[in-house]
């Protein structure tokens, strides 16, 4: 039984060091408002989160998540122990993973520390949509007390896969700090200034980062597989449609390349714009600070994903901005058609534009849907709520532990976790993560002996 006086220490873990600002943020509230002792596990030792971590006087920890080597079948087992060692001399009440690749190595290493409170944060239904990764949520998941998901989707996942009920918890939303987006205090941007435009022009906007182009292994969602996952194609696609309506109309992707495959992916949507002849209609404004502030200037919201959680709803609607979203994880939670805004068919230009368009030509409408929006998102969907309750979860959850910390259970847990990597986790890692990575090299080193020396 813990004592109840006594503040929370509470470890966050997330394999990443720039972006997860909701990370930080869920971190920084547990610490501010409710006097949690509060430790972020990150995947580097400096970072834009690393930052904001460390100027918010939060303790860090920097962590190799990284899997991509063939070394990696093995080192894994080694850095796990080590954290679950580093775990147990901190003596954490709560330790929270959030993203998969974090849970990698916080569910296992929680769970042989013998953390009292062990959760997933599932920031996404994409990973339960995902065959082998759906396998490991279903092999591991256990090790956890709790895994909480971010829109319904999980849970219905949750339920239809046969977790176990002692398992799912309550859905909490991944939202921000509501007065970051208050259109009471954000001031315009002067977009239609920065570039030019009529004060009367339509402003579309699709605020996400370009990421990489996705693959054809289980690791993905089969419906997915080889598309821009974003759903920036299908606005390209829709924008004729939009400028038979509206000749003037603007489209705004805000947002830039995630790393180099994600450079890559926005490169490629780059030239589908140019193709199209749209490099009037369709500006790619790159990484902005100022979201809020361009919020004040957009008529219309879209987030066109194929896979998502909540995309950036949250955000679009706490600035009471009409929102055009489609029919896909979470983003039907935020967006209630016809209530806080539009729902269109995934995949479907035709559809999007319609929309847009039906937003665009019914302004008293657009603006009444965008302040029910702000109205639902302050009462469930910001990170007032979530931190509150999470909080809420973890007393719940430490009072009910059977115990913590136990050496016994250590030792007993560190023999079951030799068994089970070797027979259960390294053959997935070998099928489905270093079998194809060297056999597609393979392939390459073959192909370049077949083809002989070059001659001068």
């Amino acid at each position: 039984m813990a004592d109840s006086a006594k503040p929370l220490k509470v470890c966050h873990v997330f394999a990443g060091a720039e972006g997860g600002r909701w990370v930080f943020e869920q971190a920084r509230a547990q610490a501010r408002d409710y006097g949690c002792d509060v430790t972020v596990v990150l995947g580097a030792a400096e970072g834009a989160t690393v930052d904001l971590c460390r100027e918010a006087g939060l303790k860090v920890k920097a962590l190799d998540f990284k899997l991509n080597r063939l070394s990696g079948l093995f080192s894994p087992s080694w850095r796990l122990v080590d954290f679950a060692l580093w775990m147990r001399r901190e003596r954490f009440d709560v330790v929270q993973s959030h993203v998969i690749q974090s849970t990698f190595f916080a569910r296992p290493a929680a769970w042989l520390a013998d953390v009292p409170v062990r959760l997933e944060m599932v920031t996404s239904p994409f990973h339960f949509q995902a065959k082998s990764l759906l396998w490991i949520e279903k092999a591991t998941g256990w090790m956890e007390t709790g895994i909480i998901p971010s829109c319904n989707l999980v849970g219905e996942i949750l339920a239809k896969e046969g977790f176990p009920t002692r398992l799912a918890q309550k859905t909490l939303y991944y939202g921000p700090e509501e007065h970051r987006f208050d259109p009471a205090t954000a001031k315009s941007a002067g977009i239609r200034k920065q570039y030019g435009w009529p004060s009367d022009t339509p402003i579309i906007a699709c605020v996400a980062i370009f990421y990489q182009k996705m693959g054809f292994t289980s690791w993905i969602p089969h419906d997915i597989k080889g598309k821009h996952m974003k759903g920036h194609v299908d606005l390209i696609a829709a924008m004729p449609t939009i400028l038979k309506a509206f000749p003037k109309a603007k489209m705004l992707f805000v947002g830039k390349g995630w790393f180099a495959p994600g450079e890559a992916a926005e490169a490629e949507i780059r030239a589908l714009v140019k193709e199209a002849g749209l490099e009037d209609s369709i500006i790619f404004t790159g990484f902005r600070t100022d979201v809020a502030n361009i919020y004040m200037d957009v008529d219309v919201s879209v987030q066109p994903s194929l896979n998502e959680n909540l995309g950036g709803t949250v955000e679009s609607l706490l600035m009471a901005r009409p929102t055009v979203v489609t029919r896909v994880g979470g983003l039907t939670d935020s967006v209630i058609d016809g209530v806080t805004g539009v729902v269109v068919e995934r995949e479907n230009p035709v559809d999007l534009a319609r929309g847009i368009i039906e937003l665009l030509s019914d302004r008293p409408r657009a603006k009444a849907l965008g302040e029910a929006g702000r109205a639902l998102m302050l009462e469930r969907f910001t990170l007032k709520t979530t931190a509150r309750e999470l909080v809420e979860l973890y007393r719940r959850q430490r009072a009910e532990a059977p115990g913590a910390w136990r050496l016994h259970a250590f030792w007993r847990r560190l023999v079951f976790a030799g068994f089970h990597y070797v027979f259960v986790v390294a053959p997935v890692l070998v099928a489905e993560v270093y079998g194809p990575v060297y056999w597609a090299r393979g392939k390459r080193l073959v192909k370049r002996i077949m083809r002989g020396p070059v001659r001068g």
